[in-house]
């Protein structure tokens, strides 16, 4: 098949296919956290205007155990997602199906999909958790605000290229192979085993304002980390033997 050579005048609209297919996913996913960061923000001053429902805004359930129900199913869709598509077995036998510089883009567009419909579909459920005032009101905001960036700065060390599938596709409309994913152990990866669900955990719980809609959700995605790293460590442990022990001894 031409898409599979990687050189060749036959190839180039593959190519072009190929960088649009993976820098689409790129854009699409930045895209998703900036709203998923107003998503739970819910600031007043830009719900009125804003296009998509927040945590608190938004939805037509109004009976809470209705609300709860889909929301527990968009989580579990979310998990499900990101925890199949990443499992070795599910890369073997369903996208290792595809060009391997294909496989990484197919995973972000998945839960590019996945995370825009929990936000399209989440139900706010607006019981009233807790609601502080400052100094604290200010501290949990700062948190929130350090659990974006440490997000950020996790997905800058472990390459954000390659977890988002851009220098995979790259590669491969040069002709070239794309080098095996080596144990990510530089910048904050010193400091933290899993930096990105550490900075997702963080935004999730710091909030001066909780209600039990957002509480179902940080519940739901905290157990989801949980589970994943679970996993994730296995893998891991499975693949890079030694090498990783001696990493996750030395933090």
């Amino acid at each position: 098949m031409a898409l599979t050579r990687p050189h060749g005048d036959a190839i180039a609209p593959a190519r072009l296919l190929g960088l649009l297919y993976a820098w689409s996913g790129f854009a699409i996913m930045w895209a998703f956290w900036i709203c998923f960061v107003v998503f739970l923000a819910n600031p007043r001053w830009l719900v009125e205007n804003w296009p998509l429902p927040t945590v608190d805004q938004g939805g037509w359930v109004r009976h809470p155990l209705a609300a709860a129900s889909i929301d527990i199913i968009l989580i579990a869709l979310f998990g499900l997602q990101h925890s199949l598509m990443a499992r070795p077995w599910f890369k073997r036998h369903v996208t290792g199906r595809l060009p391997a510089a294909f496989e990484r883009c197919t995973y972000v567009h998945a839960a590019n999909l996945a995370l825009f419909a929990l936000i399209v579909f989440w139900q706010p459920i607006p019981l009233l958790v807790w609601d502080v005032t400052a100094p604290l009101r200010d501290i949990l905001w700062a948190v929130f605000s350090a659990g974006w960036l440490i997000l950020l700065f996790g997905a800058l060390s472990f390459g954000i290229f390659e977890l988002l599938g851009v220098q995979q596709m790259r590669a491969w409309c040069r002709g070239l192979s794309a080098h095996s994913s080596r144990l990510k152990t530089g910048l904050l990866y010193r400091l933290l085993p899993h930096p990105m669900y550490v900075g997702v955990l963080l935004a999730m719980w710091a909030t001066p304002r909780m209600t039990l809609g957002h509480m179902l959700l940080a519940a739901g995605m905290t157990i989801y980390v949980l589970i994943a790293m679970r996993y994730e460590e296995r893998d891991l442990a499975r693949r890079f033997g030694p090498a990783y022990s001696r990493w996750r001894n030395s933090l």
